[in-house]
Order: C-alpha cells, then sequence, then structure tokens
C-alpha cells in the first residue's frame, strides 16, 4: 500500500455535524476500498479563489490515509458522483527512508542529498583534476618552446 493524502471541499451550506459525517464517509470509503485511513485534517469554511458550482466557499478537509495504487480510480469516482463533495485531489505522499541519525524516516528527497552531494565532490575533483593537467601540458610545451629556440640561436 502507498501513503495517499486528499484534499477535498465540502458545500457550504452544511453544518459542522454535516461536515464531520462527510469526512467520515470519506473514510468509510478509503476503508471500503481495503484502505488504511490514518488521520483527518478538517481545515474549516474557506473563500475559493474563484467560483465553482455558484459556491463561492467550502469546508476544506485533509485526510491521510493508505490504499493500493489501482483502487484511487474507485475512490475518485464515487468521490465524483457525490452531492458533498463538489472538488478533490488526491495526491502521493513522498516515500518515507531511515536516516542515519538515530533512526527518524525523512522523506526520499532529503535521503538523495548526500548522493547529490559526493556526485558534486566527485565532480570538482575531477575538474581540478583537469586543471592541474591541462597546466602541466603547457609548462612543457612552453620549455619544448625554449629549447628550440636556445638551439636555433646556437
Amino acid at each position: 500500500m502507498r501513503d495517499y493524502e486528499i484534499l477535498f471541499i465540502l458545500r457550504p451550506d452544511l453544518d459542522e455535524s454535516q461536515v464531520s459525517e462527510a469526512a467520515a464517509r470519506v473514510g468509510g470509503m478509503i476503508e471500503a476500498l481495503g484502505g488504511r485511513h490514518e488521520r483527518t485534517n478538517v481545515w474549516g469554511k474557506r473563500r475559493l479563489a474563484y467560483e465553482v458550482g455558484h459556491f463561492r466557499e467550502g469546508y476544506y478537509v485533509l485526510q491521510e490515509f493508505q490504499l493500493e495504487p489501482p483502487r484511487i480510480p474507485e475512490l475518485e469516482s464515487s468521490l465524483k458522483i457525490s452531492d458533498e463533495v463538489f472538488r478533490h485531489l488526491v495526491v502521493r505522499r513522498p516515500e518515507k527512508a531511515k536516516s542515519g541519525d538515530g533512526g527518524r524516516p525523512v522523506t526520499a528527497a532529503a535521503a538523495e542529498v548526500p548522493e547529490t552531494a559526493a556526485a558534486e565532490a566527485e565532480t570538482e575533483k575531477t575538474a581540478e583534476t583537469e586543471k592541474t593537467a591541462e597546466t602541466e601540458k603547457t609548462a612543457e610545451t612552453e620549455k619544448t618552446a625554449e629549447t628550440v629556440e636556445t638551439e636555433e640561436q646556437a
């Protein structure tokens, strides 16, 4: 199962109890599809950036859950026909990797930083080596030119 989060917007004409019931229904849909509901965060009533379906505001709810990837389209189709939810977005959360400092989980992107730093250090080292080789080659060329001039003068 993969980690996902869903942000959905509920109609503004619902009261607080109906918002809680709607959030519980979405959690129930996730569990009915074989997923595991982890957390619900009700952000409350907020103004929309633009009018959607004659609504200027709505209740924002964020839920975190785990679900098999092939089941996501089923969840989305269920939300599309819901009367209470008029917008939703499902996003895959980043994978968590074990870190070397006490086993605290870090995101996969943060785990890649040392590899990137090592690659940059290797690139700098290669550039320095090439620069040193070029300097030595230039010095040899100058010595050869001086030797040729000396032989011509003699």
